[in-house]
């Protein structure tokens, strides 16, 4: 998308009102609702992407078309919810070592479980999830994956992370649709060859 097009004349998303993530928009057409398709600056990958999140630009790196970090930031307002994703696509040799990747996500996201796989979108997707107690009535549940491709070298850690965004005000969180959101996430990503 172009990050220099007339945000009056585009949706008015936070995904198209910040000229920084606008730049990673594939068409200002929802393909979903409330969901924009992003593609990502290596041209790896596509997926969806929240209409109310923002990238964060100072987290962003991106080195050739091998490796990408991204951060973004969203929630809900009306739902008292606060939402962030991180990934990072790599593609490069290394993907092969899916125990080496999930080392580092379980590091990452403090976790010594298993993880469960499934396929989907040609992926294969090695899922957990915990939660981190902050204080009495303020959890972050953390939705966390190794999506890796099963034709190429290309793979996205994945961490979707919720809470309630102030923990002192009424949060009806449906843990179990959180988990069904970052699911969709993760099998949203399509990896380009």
């Amino acid at each position: 998308m172009d990050s220099k097009a007339q945000p009056e004349k585009l949706p008015d998303t936070v995904a198209f009102q910040d000229k920084f993530t606008r730049e990673f928009m594939v068409s200002p057409k929802e393909v979903k609702e409330g969901y924009y398709l992003f593609k990502s600056k290596t041209g790896g990958f596509t997926m969806l992407y929240p209409k109310n999140a923002k990238i964060d630009r100072m987290f962003y790196e991106k080195h050739k078309k091998y490796y990408e970090s991204i951060h973004l930031g969203g929630g809900r307002e009306k739902e008292n919810i606060s939402n962030y994703i991180r990934m990072t696509y790599e593609n490069a040799k290394i993907t092969e070592n899916i125990d080496v990747n999930l080392d580092l996500l379980s590091t990452y996201v403090h976790y010594n479980g298993k993880y469960t796989k499934f396929e989907s979108n040609n992926n294969t997707i090695y899922f957990g999830k915990n939660e981190q107690h902050i204080s009495n009535n303020d959890i972050i549940y953390y939705f966390f994956s190794y999506v890796k491709s099963n034709h190429s070298y290309q793979a996205v850690r994945f961490i979707y992370a919720v809470t309630c965004k102030d923990a002192n005000q009424k949060c009806n969180m449906d843990v179990q649709k959180e988990e069904e959101r970052a699911k969709m996430f993760m099998k949203s990503i399509k990896f380009q060859y």
